[in-house]
């Protein structure tokens, strides 16, 4: 199935090499970096955990998993329009239900700017309203999306945590932000998101996971020291379409990693 947010960085484009390298058997699936979790959605694991530093993001997945009606019933009564989109967007996550919460972002997202999640110093959500409102997800995919989530347990917290639990047989799928070290600008919240200075962390974290027998793919920009710290991975370099500063006709070919300890 799809998943039900809309996302800048989603993997949906690549997906079918992501679903192709995937092991085709293991015990728990995590997602630390967690987003609109396009792989977690196409595979389906009965049991996995995931995380996201953003806490809207795993809000909406509890509400979704746990109030799917509720959710419904506030998405559905907002209408697609300029005015309301401003309004929404200025709402308090923290006074609001994880049912509005999930609604919010949910909404959010198929109208703002090219599906970027940023936030100002203060963390409130700054995106400005794109070009049109993308179709909001139906009543059965979002009731879908609830069954789907039913098994998963939900992580608000640095990746390293997200993963903390997992050992032999499970299955790691690593998706972080990409940094170039420049003027954070705010990108996926100002909240503590991955930075150029976590990539050592994230090499860490990948030979921990290793060590402890769990199956890791990680995508990544193309980074010639993650691909030596990663000896005896298997590596491939895909070309994949992105924009810069979000515009349709600045988008060029960008060079991404795809490796796996398996």
């Amino acid at each position: 199935m799809n998943s039900v947010l809309r996302w800048a960085g989603s993997k949906r484009k690549v997906l079918a090499e992501l679903r192709r390298l995937s092991p085709p058997s293991f015990r728990r699936y995590f997602e630390p970096f967690a987003g609109s979790a396009v792989l977690f959605f196409d595979l389906m694991p009965t049991t996995a955990v995931l995380g996201d530093l953003n806490p809207e993001v795993v809000a909406t997945y509890e509400a979704l998993r746990d109030a799917p009606e509720e959710v419904c019933h506030y998405l559905y009564s907002v209408p697609k329009t300029k005015e309301a989109y401003y309004i929404v967007r200025d709402l308090i996550p923290e006074n609001l239900s994880n049912a509005q919460r999930a609604a919010r972002l949910i909404y959010l997202m198929k109208g703002c700017f090219n599906g970027v999640y940023r936030t100002n110093r203060q963390g409130r959500f700054n995106v400005p309203l794109g070009s049109r409102f993308f179709a909001l997800p139906e009543p059965n995919e979002i009731q879908a999306a609830s069954e789907a989530l039913r098994g998963v347990t939900l992580v608000c917290g640095d990746f390293a945590r997200a993963v903390g639990d997992a050992s032999e047989g499970d299955f790691v799928y690593l998706d972080p932000p990409y940094s170039d070290g420049t003027r954070f600008r705010g990108e996926y919240s100002y909240q503590g998101s991955f930075q150029s200075t976590d990539q050592e962390r994230l090499i860490t974290s990948c030979n921990d996971l290793t060590k402890r027998g769990v199956k890791v793919l990680l995508s990544f920009k193309e980074c010639e020291a993650l691909c030596e710290a990663l000896e005896g991975w298997s590596l491939i370099r895909i070309n994949v379409t992105r924009s810069v500063a979000g515009f349709a006709h600045s988008r060029r070919l960008a060079r991404e990693i795809l490796a796996r300890n398996y």
